[in-house]
């Protein structure tokens, strides 16, 4: 969900109507939207909710203290650091159970795909690989990519989200659901296989076909169909003499050995490099990161913390 414009007591009543834990909620949330005005819940997730702090910047915040995947992910986007990928989301800050994040308020690809005008798909297609191949060089997964996961910005370019679960190339994969990943009948790894290329590439594949069709893959089938199908290995078949079909129907077989591989593939066709434009400048994104500590500062007693992970801005 995005986009909700909810209070904390409507919050509040969402989560004692669902099934989730009836454990306190994390003080970090309350606060936030006391001290940031027009502050509200943009959207929640399984485990965290993720605050609008401003028209440029959001804060993700785990929706129970001391959660690991929060942590795991903060631990993700300190990797990133260095790489600068443009269409991996970006991390302002981040403290003790919360992370400021780039306010991406244009939707998800699943909202983008509802709205009747053009569709740059081989661009998309280049951008979310390229996100991939940068966490792929990192020797990570994402591990859950799918619609809901890739947000769009103001230039209508895809970026990726969501690294709460994303796992170590050659660990398990447990996380996803179909037609994302895929289950086998003989099991190896994790519920849907072992982390890297392949699944990587087949989630890929699959968000491709989509974007292509405006459907998802075998979205005819009754779920157990459909994961019959997949758990057989009988994927749809795709035009090879269409080259956007072609490099689908790669990906859905794993023919790639790297995404870096598909990252080429998808340069050729277009016959450019990935070509980006920066929505953050850089001294924006140090004012930016200034706003989100003096945000953190008066969280910070409430969870006796002095300390957070911030990149010195120059002058």
């Amino acid at each position: 969900m995005a986009g909700l414009r909810w209070t904390f007591e409507e919050l509040v009543q969402y989560l004692d109507q669902s099934s989730c834990p009836t454990d306190p909620l994390n003080p970090i949330i309350r606060q936030l939207l006391t001290i940031c005005p027009g502050s509200h819940i943009f959207g929640i997730g399984g485990h965290s909710v993720v605050l609008w702090v401003s028209p440029n910047i959001a804060a993700k915040v785990s929706l129970y203290p001391e959660d690991r995947r929060l942590r795991h992910e903060q631990d993700i986007f300190e990797l990133f650091r260095p790489s600068e990928c443009p269409h991996l989301v970006e991390s302002f800050f981040s403290g003790v159970d919360v992370t400021f994040l780039e306010m991406l308020a244009n939707g998800t690809l699943h909202d983008r795909m509802s709205i009747d005008k053009p569709r740059p798909i081989l661009h998309w297609m280049l951008q979310l690989s390229s996100a991939a191949a940068c966490l792929e060089a990192l020797g990570y997964a994402h591990g859950d990519i799918n619609p809901q996961n890739i947000l769009l910005d103001a230039f209508d370019q895809v970026k990726l989200i969501d690294f709460d679960h994303s796992p170590k190339v050659g660990d398990a994969l447990d996380v996803g659901y179909e037609p994302y990943v895929r289950q086998h009948r003989e099991v190896v790894g994790g519920v849907y296989g072992v982390a890297g290329s392949v699944t990587e590439q087949f989630a890929l594949g699959s968000v491709f076909w989509y974007m292509t069709r405006g459907s998802e893959l075998y979205s005819e089938l009754e779920g157990s169909e459909q994961v019959d199908r997949l758990l057989d290995g009988n994927l749809p078949i795709t035009d090879p003499f269409d080259p956007i079909d072609r490099i689908i129907g790669n990906c859905l077989n794993g023919r790639y050995v790297l995404v870096a591989d598909l990252v080429k593939d998808i340069s050729n066709l277009l016959g450019i490099d990935l070509q980006t434009q920066e929505t953050v400048s850089s001294s924006q994104r140090c004012y930016r990161r200034r706003y989100c500590e003096k945000y953190y500062s008066l969280i910070a007693p409430l969870i006796g913390d002095g300390k957070a992970t911030l990149e010195v801005c120059g002058d």
